[in-house]
């Protein structure tokens, strides 16, 4: 592990002077963590002990990734180095990480470092070589900056206003990174970020259309474990304000989709032309086809998420290795595979092949488990209440993992519950609606 140096800084707000921890060799082969901390902004950071400003200071250091075979070297502008001074200050420290490695892991590579003048451009670099084109960076740093820009709303009014202007760019994508600052925040101490942020996922959640179809969706979903009709479910699909909330309703009632449900869609057109209401009618002609336009697409899109799940299990059964091979499609392990999982495990069953049951049940252990070892942790917990005793012990456990219980373990039930829900699944998702109120009552009580 190479040593941290320690310069000489002075605070450019109040003038104090101080000695700020700085690295020249950032090595992901020494320190798997480094990678993360720079593309954070937390190395070469300095905070002034005096009036608390701080910020990334603009000094020269190596970034070494031997997985990759990458050698980045930031030069900062501002030191306005000469030539020979680049290759020299450059080759210092290409010769210090070559020094470091054994004999065979020398590599070509390390004698060719790629030169940066801009901070940002090594991140671009780093990121890009994680799978991350251009195009994603350029979109992710378009939806930071919209955050920033929501963050900085004087009013309401304002905020309501920006999200009108920008609500077609409010998707999940969205949604999941401003959860991730969230998370961010919390992690690194800052409280009062963390607040502001939460504050502004639930006005965003209010005031977007994506977060008015989110809880339409609920709303519909509830109402049909409870026994909504289809008359019911048509007058919600009237009501929807925008083709995000229709989506989203059809989504969740897709079942409801048959002759009947189109029928009585039709009888209402025929009736406002009965009236001689022909804008009415246009709107529910126009709102027809757009249903039969969703409806089809959720089919095409099932149809072809089974058969790709259907093709993995088939190259997960035909591998020697099935832990091996489920490692390497861990990414594609979701509700889908699991459906056809079952499916295949039934008919197996049915046809009273016990070898195969066996090997497919093996499979649905084995991928289980790799789920719960790369769930993140609210998945996690979420997991472990579901198989726990409700209510004792999904009480006792909520009490004990109490730093866990927050908004965001709400929101990520909310999302598995409508998941449940659209795919049959109404006795699990009930389950689940009962233990999260648990949880929202006990975060209701602890926030007094």
């Amino acid at each position: 592990m190479y040593q941290p140096q320690i310069i000489p800084v002075t605070c450019p707000l109040c003038g104090r002077r101080f000695g700020a921890q700085i690295q020249d060799i950032v090595d992901v082969g020494k320190d798997p963590e480094a990678k993360t901390k720079l593309l954070r902004g937390k190395i070469n950071v300095a905070t002034c002990p005096q009036c608390g400003y701080g910020g990334i200071l603009n000094v020269p250091f190596v970034y070494h990734d031997p997985t990759k075979e990458l050698l980045l070297c930031f030069l900062p502008p501002e030191l306005n180095l000469s030539g020979d001074d680049q290759h020299k200050l450059v080759g210092d420290l290409t010769n210090r990480i070559i020094g470091s490695l054994a004999p065979e892991e020398r590599k070509g590579y390390l004698l060719q470092p790629k030169i940066f003048f801009s901070l940002q451009g090594l991140m671009d670099e780093i990121a890009q070589a994680e799978g991350i084109s251009k195009e994603m960076l350029e979109a992710r740093k378009a939806k930071l900056n919209l955050i920033q820009r929501f963050l900085d709303a004087t009013s309401d009014d304002v905020l309501r206003i920006l999200v009108r202007q920008h609500d077609d760019e409010l998707d999940y994508e969205f949604f999941y990174l401003l959860s991730s600052y969230i998370e961010t925040a919390k992690a690194e101490g800052q409280e009062d970020r963390a607040r502001r942020l939460l504050g502004l996922r639930e006005k965003l959640l209010e005031f977007s259309s994506l977060g008015r179809a989110g809880r339409l969706q609920r709303e519909v979903a509830e109402a049909l474990e409870k026994g909504m009709t289809q008359e019911e479910f048509l007058e919600k699909v009237l009501e929807c304000q925008s083709d995000t909330e229709v989506e989203a309703v059809i989504a969740v009632g897709r079942p409801m989709l048959d002759y009947q449900f189109f029928r009585s869609l039709t009888s209402k057109i025929e009736a406002y032309e009965k009236e001689g209401d022909t804008g009415q009618a246009q709107r529910l002609k126009n709102l027809r086809t757009r249903i039969v336009e969703i409806r089809d697409k959720l089919d095409a899109e099932t149809r072809t998420i089974l058969k790709e799940k259907a093709d993995l299990l088939a190259e997960i059964l035909k591998s020697e290795d099935f832990e091996e091979m489920l490692r390497e499609h861990v990414e594609e392990i979701d509700d889908a595979f699991f459906a056809v999982l079952s499916i295949n495990i039934e008919e197996a069953e049915a046809q009273g092949e016990k070898k195969e049951v066996r090997k497919l049940k093996r499979i649905a252990d084995i991928a289980f488990e790799l789920l719960q070892e790369t769930a993140p942790k609210p998945i996690k917990f979420i997991n472990e209440l579901m198989q726990a005793q409700y209510p004792r012990e999904t009480k006792k456990m909520l009490e004990d993992n109490a730093e866990l219980v927050d908004d965001e373990l709400l929101m990520t039930m909310d999302w598995i519950i409508q998941s449940l829900n659209q795919r049959g699944d109404k006795k699990v998702a009930q389950r689940l609606r009962e233990v999260r109120e648990q949880a929202r009552a006990m975060l209701k009580a602890y926030s007094f």
